[in-house]
């Protein structure tokens, strides 16, 4: 079998989803949302006959300036939405005739476009005149952001915006300045390197159209580690090279109305609030809030569409002693106290991007958006699992040491695990006592008898010794293949298992025990299973880990694959099957119609969704799989939504 039909049978088989992301073509100056703004290219009839009302309408075909200048007189001395409306479309009208050979002119009417729409939106003393049904208010909205977001292109052609600075433009013959501001956010300002709009870029195999309507500029923020610094802080180690995050831009411009005494083509002080979506949603004073415009998917697939993980894949299986460095927690916003960690653990020939379907609809959720925190964690696949298993253990515990290291926040001790796949395998070593179970697959004697350098029996305990690890109070199993897979004997396995090359240190580490006790051990102890081979269906490795003794106040979970309607005990993903991925004394077991790629389906999402609710303690959602039977087994087990009958003991 070659390479590529390895890749392209892996890619069937394991359910890798690819999320692309590329430059959006057409006007960037409109958002795709923005479709009923893009023909305003004339006054509405409702704002002629506001012109017409107050004898405008002929001086308006003659002369634009003065025009907007007499209808804000009038607006002074008879504040109304009808007229702060008009003049919030002229400007809009305006600004795009002068946007092509007038820049200058094209930015003073844009923001003056934009700062008309707050005041209609938001001014207090103009509400009577408004209603979220009138076609005005909507439009409103729409002239605020697509205003603000080319007043935004505008900047950002002469100089990237400064986060901590201002923003100074030429609107018209006006030199203008725009106080920008980060609102209340774990972010710093000094976080920011660089400001993207997202519709700058098209996302394919993300659910785009879920992203949340409303006023403002979505963009994507970008933070990049210093190449010349050695050490991070500590409170940063888990975070990517580079990270990119949502913010939404807000332009708050000063009172509505300038002072009598002021000229009426004075400058209008105006603040670039950048907001974090995940802190806010809505914006403007209580009693008179909209919803905030959030584009959550365009910088997730913007962070890791520029990583090298489609290629760690790979890499991360055949020659994963040169990358068990980069095994690691990564983080997608700076740690949290008070809201609960959930760790996603990726699965064989898979990495963290395995997790960004979910994680984006995730997000979406108001009650884990606000209680709940993610890491991702991406490890070699190749690696034998004792090691990938010390591993996850130590990012842990070193993630608790960092975080939590006085034990202050209750939050961290409430850690969930999504474990697919493999991942799940290695989720479960977290929360059960090994015992003497995987050192006597190698040995009938006791580890204490063992002789050896002190280094390499400190590294042999690591590996096979182990306890619970306490903050861990919940685990869900996604197509985890508790009792193999007999993909591990296919031709695709027995390919894979050839092209891995073993850790060199292990080797070393294991021979230098035999070495010195050389009637201790039977002879394959000079090397672990890779992790092809711990899959297979007469696994020891397995059937220890099914033995060990789970934490008792660890919660667990099944979500299973089935890609047809089948008798429950013949049913697979095609990779794992339900006698493998079935594990007795779960809270709740529930069956999608999926393949092995069972953690960006939609029920499987769903169910994650209310897992995640009920460890809040919240009222259970009517999908709910409550449990009432023994420990010993599942109370119910569902597929598709609907419950099925208690396996037979």
């Amino acid at each position: 079998m070659s390479i590529a039909h390895l890749v392209l049978t892996a890619s069937t088989l394991l359910g890798w989803s690819d999320i692309t992301i590329q430059a959006s073509k057409g006007d960037r100056g409109l958002s795709s949302f923005q479709l009923s703004l893009s023909g305003i290219d004339r006054p509405s009839p409702r704002t002629m006959e506001t012109l017409r009302r107050y004898d405008l309408e002929k001086r308006y075909r003659r002369d634009v300036e003065h025009t907007l200048e007499s209808l804000e007189k009038i607006a002074r001395s008879q504040p109304s939405s009808e007229i702060v409306y008009a003049l919030a479309e002229l400007s809009w009208v305006d600004g795009c005739k002068n946007d092509r050979w007038r820049k200058a002119v094209a930015v003073g009417r844009y923001q003056d476009a934009v700062a008309y729409a707050y005041d209609y939106l938001f001014d207090p003393e103009l509400a009577a005149g408004r209603a979220p049904a009138d076609p005005r208010y909507r439009l409103a909205c729409e002239i605020y952001n697509a205003g603000l977001e080319r007043i935004i292109r505008a900047a950002q052609s002469q100089d990237p915006i400064d986060p901590q600075g201002k923003i100074k433009l030429k609107a018209g013959d006006r030199e203008q300045e725009l106080q920008v501001s980060l609102r209340d956010s774990p972010w710093k300002a000094g976080d920011i390197h660089k400001l993207l709009p997202t519709s700058d870029f098209e996302v394919g195999g993300l659910a785009v159209s879920r992203n949340q309507y409303g006023i403002g500029v979505p963009l994507i923020a970008v933070r990049e580690s210093d190449p010349k610094q050695t050490e991070r802080p500590p409170t940063e180690r888990f975070y990517p090279a580079e990270m990119a995050f949502p913010l939404t831009a807000f332009l708050v411009p000063n009172s509505r109305l300038r002072e009598p005494g002021e000229a009426v083509n004075q400058v209008r002080q105006c603040t670039l609030q950048l907001v974090d979506p995940i802190q806010y949603q809505v914006v403007g004073e209580p009693g008179n809030q909209i919803a905030l415009e959030i584009d959550l998917t365009t910088p997730l697939a913007y962070m890791w569409s520029r990583t090298d993980l489609e290629k760690f894949r790979w890499s991360g299986l055949m020659r994963p002693e040169q990358l068990l460095e980069r095994a690691n927690l990564l983080m997608i916003r700076p740690y949290e106290p008070g809201k609960i960690p959930v760790v996603m653990v990726h699965g064989l020939i898979s990495s963290p991007l395995a997790w960004i379907p979910m994680l984006d609809e995730l997000q979406r959720d108001p009650d884990i958006r606000d209680r709940y925190q993610f890491f991702l964690y991406m490890y070699p696949t190749g690696v034998p699992l004792p090691i990938a298993a010390a591993n996850l253990r130590d990012a842990l515990s070193l993630a608790k040491s960092t975080y939590d290291p006085d034990g202050r926040d209750p939050a961290f001790d409430r850690m969930v695990l999504l474990g697919h796949s493999m991942g799940g395998l290695l989720s479960h070593c977290m929360v059960v006592s090994s015992g003497e179970q995987l050192w006597q697959l190698n040995s009938d004697q006791t580890f204490e008898d063992i002789l050896g350098p002190p280094d390499v029996l400190a590294q042999l305990k690591r590996l096979l010794f182990f306890e619970p690890l306490p903050f861990i109070k919940r685990v869900v199993f996604l197509a985890t293949p508790h009792r193999g897979s007999d993909l591990s004997r296919s031709m695709i396995g027995r390919v894979s298992t050839n092209l891995i090359s073993d850790p060199d240190y292990i080797y070393k580490l294991l021979s230098q025990l035999v070495k010195d006790n050389p009637d201790a051990f039977n002879r394959r102890f000079k090397r672990f299973p890779s992790s092809i081979e711990t899959l297979a269906t007469d696994s020891p490795i397995l059937m220890a880990i099914l033995d060990m003794k789970p934490a008792a106040d660890v919660v667990f979970h099944s979500i299973i694959g089935s890609v047809r309607a089948d008798n429950r005990r013949q049913t697979t993903d095609g990779v794992v099957p339900y006698r493998s991925s079935h594990l007795d004394g779960v809270a709740s077991e529930k069956i999608v119609r999926s393949d092995h790629g069972v953690q960006k389906d939609p029920l499987a999402v769903r169910e994650v969704r209310r897992i995640l609710q009920e460890h809040l303690g919240l009222k259970p959602t009517p999908s709910t799989v409550e449990s009432s039977a023994a420990p010993s087994r599942p109370a119910a087990v569902e597929e598709d939504g609907a419950e099925l009958p208690d396996l037979p003991r």
